[in-house]
């Protein structure tokens, strides 16, 4: 065999292992496809099953919605009906609420006025207090004043007794003897002792 033969061999060889080869990607691709339009397919069975039951979701829960409405709008006109009614009792509530607060002032005004003179009472019973303690006081220290001064008036009537009886005595013995008493240089007369 020629060198182009063989050459010729080789290649026709090669060329049948990349057309194997280029077979079996093409047929591995064809099969990957396959499973992925069979999961897709799959996949779209499932979102349509699911969009039924979804519809089906929305249309009862439309129809519950609605029931729920009409027993909305009913529970509604019921209490707009006791609202009406609780606003009557409230404006009258309020009238009679107005007269109390009318009252109310009124007498809070006359307890007012009964506490300033309350007040007013029990500052002057608080100085009253005062002045009589301070009177108290005052005659207390009278009374320590007066007990001194009549211990010294009784110390001065003691004094003044035996001075009387000692210058009796002297005038008596002056009398008897014909002297005068003597007198001191100062001409004052002694102070008494206290």
């Amino acid at each position: 065999m020629s060198t182009a033969g063989k050459v010729l061999t080789v290649l026709v060889l090669l060329v049948m292992i990349g057309f194997v080869v280029m077979l079996s990607a093409v047929t591995q691709l064809n099969v990957n496809w396959q499973q992925r339009i069979a999961k897709q397919d799959k996949e779209l069975e499932e979102a349509t099953t699911r969009t039924v039951d979804a519809t089906k979701a929305i249309i009862d829960l439309t129809e519950s919605a609605r029931a729920e409405q009409t027993n909305k709008d009913r529970d509604l006109r019921e209490v707009e009906g006791r609202i009406l009614i609780a606003e009557r009792q409230q404006s009258s509530q309020r009238e009679d609420l107005s007269r109390l607060q009318i009252q109310l002032a009124d007498y809070l005004a006359a307890v007012g006025r009964a506490q300033t003179n309350n007040t007013t009472r029990e500052a002057e019973k608080a100085k009253a207090i005062d002045d009589l303690a301070k009177k108290r006081d005052e005659i207390a220290k009278s009374q320590a004043v007066n007990a001194d001064l009549r211990d010294q008036l009784a110390k001065l009537q003691d004094e003044f007794k035996r001075l009387l009886a000692d210058n009796a005595s002297k005038a008596e013995k002056a009398a008897q003897g014909g002297r005068p008493a003597p007198r001191s240089a100062s001409g004052r007369r002694p102070a008494p002792a206290s």
